[in-house]
């Protein structure tokens, strides 16, 4: 007849390796989940970066001086002055 502490040697050995392989088996999942969200928000900070480079490109030519001028001409009808327009003022004595 085995020792019964041999056996309850045996028993806890046993529940201590299945405890320790539940325990790797959650890090492991929790270590996976954790890999996928940081892929996401790397993919999201990309696309966020790229979103804000296009955006940068499109509002600094959208302030260029070509660009008023040929919004002012095309959007609301403005044209260059004629000689006839300018009105000269001399304020001197």
């Amino acid at each position: 007849m085995p020792n019964p502490r041999e056996t309850l040697f045996q028993i806890l050995c046993a529940a201590a390796s299945l405890l320790l392989l539940v325990m790797s088996l959650l890090y492991g999942v929790r270590t996976t989940a954790l890999n996928q969200e940081a892929a996401a928000a790397k993919e999201a900070v990309e696309t966020l970066q790229e979103e804000n480079e296009f955006l940068r490109v499109r509002c600094s030519g959208a302030w260029s001086l070509e660009e008023i001028e040929r919004r002012a001409r095309e959007e609301l009808g403005m044209q260059n002055l004629s000689a006839e327009q300018i009105v000269r003022i001399n304020f001197a004595g």
